[in-house]
């Protein structure tokens, strides 16, 4: 019952919020207007981000323990979405929003201590140690996920889709370690981001019969959602009281991933700037092959589902370490030998 009550009420505020901001957003020119890479209709409002944001804000002021973490979190979060909000409404150049990340990610870092100090036995000689390492290596890391999440973000649901599947293998995999008080957090986030997903795809217009405003999540929600995963999956994967092996995160975030670093290596190669938007993203590739958005959704959503799944089960059947990391590497050349393959 408190899991239900926790997933009610944070549903009910995000939903409230998205009810509330449409009109305002609207009003103060907060919307995604059509171009040459955007293909939809209309001006849609960017409110996603704010309402999962306070939705997630509501609902863990109301029911999880007043800690020094969630404060920082609760703040950095703040900090991110209102960087989003600015790039969402004045299109902020890109030193500016990485600037910003890495205010944030500072305050995750020094607020806390909550940085990546071990990488676990991932070559079967021990636990690889960071040191002081660990400090910068946690700043790239947060860069990498944030942005990763943010470039994901390219046809309805997809973005909405993934983070879920992400929040809940975090959230089976404090379940299967025992830690249960951190179930919750990302419950609240997934559960947040579930009303999003139902405006997004006009699941309202069908089930109601009435048509209803579509919304975006915009860069406010998808920064906010690639700093909750970087933030829980450190703090799942460090510390004595570990719940999984870093390795495992790389699985359960894999598409979001794949796909930036994929993409910013081909436009590196073509002497482009790797944040330069364009139309090579997987889901771009996979509609010029023929399919249609719905289709698209279905599939790279069925996919990142079967990568979390190998995490998770590599963890619970205490998969080694090393074999974890070669197999997620070797998936990843498969991928990009196929992308290749198919873009040319």
């Amino acid at each position: 019952m408190y899991i239900l009550a926790i997933a009610l009420t944070t549903f009910c505020f995000a939903f409230l919020a998205i009810k509330f901001f449409n009109p305002i957003a609207i009003e103060v020119g907060l919307v995604d207007k059509p171009n040459e890479r955007k293909q939809h209709s209309g001006h849609i409002p960017l409110i996603g981000g704010i309402s999962i944001f306070l939705a997630v804000l509501a609902a863990s002021l109301l029911w999880l323990p007043n800690t020094l973490e969630l404060r920082m979190y609760l703040i950095a979060s703040a900090m991110m979405v209102f960087i989003g909000v600015l790039d969402d409404k004045f299109d902020l150049r890109v030193r500016i929003r990485l600037v910003g990340q890495l205010i944030v990610a500072s305050l995750m870092i020094y607020g806390v201590g909550g940085y990546v100090s071990n990488l676990g036995n991932l070559f079967n000689l021990g636990d690889v140690s960071l040191g002081p390492l660990g400090i910068l290596f946690t700043y790239i890391a947060i860069v990498v996920v944030i942005n990763a999440y943010n470039m994901i973000d390219g046809i309805d649901g997809l973005i909405g889709c993934l983070s879920i599947n992400t929040f809940t293998a975090i959230a089976v995999l404090f379940i299967l370690s025992g830690q249960t008080d951190y179930v919750s957090y990302p419950l609240i986030i997934a559960t947040a981001i579930m009303p999003y997903l139902l405006f997004n795809l006009n699941v309202f217009d069908k089930v109601l019969n009435k048509e209803t405003k579509k919304i975006f999540m915009g860069d406010a929600g998808s920064m906010f959602v690639g700093l909750s995963v970087i933030w829980l999956l450190t703090m799942g994967t460090q510390g004595e009281q570990a719940s999984f092996r870093p390795v495992t995160a790389l699985w359960i975030c894999a598409i979001p991933l794949m796909d930036m670093l994929a993409i910013v290596t081909r436009r590196y190669r073509n002497g482009k700037s790797p944040f330069k938007p364009d139309r090579d993203h997987l889901h771009h590739i996979l509609q010029r092959l023929g399919f249609s958005a719905q289709q698209t959704l279905v599939i790279i959503s069925v996919v990142a589902v079967a990568l979390s799944t190998i995490g998770v089960a590599g963890e619970y059947f205490n998969i080694v370490e090393s074999t974890m990391l070669l197999g997620f590497l070797v998936f990843f050349v498969i991928y990009v030998f196929i992308i290749k393959k198919i873009t040319k």
